[in-house]
């Protein structure tokens, strides 16, 4: 995966509170995509404009995972939203 730098949420996503989970609503065509609890975390530093070294780092140190491990976690993510088009490169 190659990310040219900042990635953001699509412009037509939405996330409003859901007690225990992030379900995140596709206006493009009508569907939610509920994170579990690792994914949201990432969604919501991403959308908090947290660069993605920052996040796996900061989600290591929190569940004390080999930074390595989350790195990859992290940049799993980041490609299934990417090529779903929840996430979008910034550049």
């Amino acid at each position: 995966m190659r990310v040219s730098g900042m990635i953001r949420p699509a412009p037509e996503l939405s996330w409003p509170p859901v007690t225990g989970e992030l379900a995140v609503y596709d206006a493009r065509d009508g569907r939610y995509h509920v994170l579990n609890p690792s994914a949201a975390a990432i969604w919501k530093a991403i959308a908090a404009e947290t660069p993605l070294a920052q996040i796996a780092a900061d989600l290591a140190a929190a569940h004390d995972v080999p930074l390595e491990a989350m790195q990859h976690d992290v940049h799993k993510f980041v490609a299934d939203a990417l090529q779903l088009g929840l996430l979008l490169d910034a550049d």
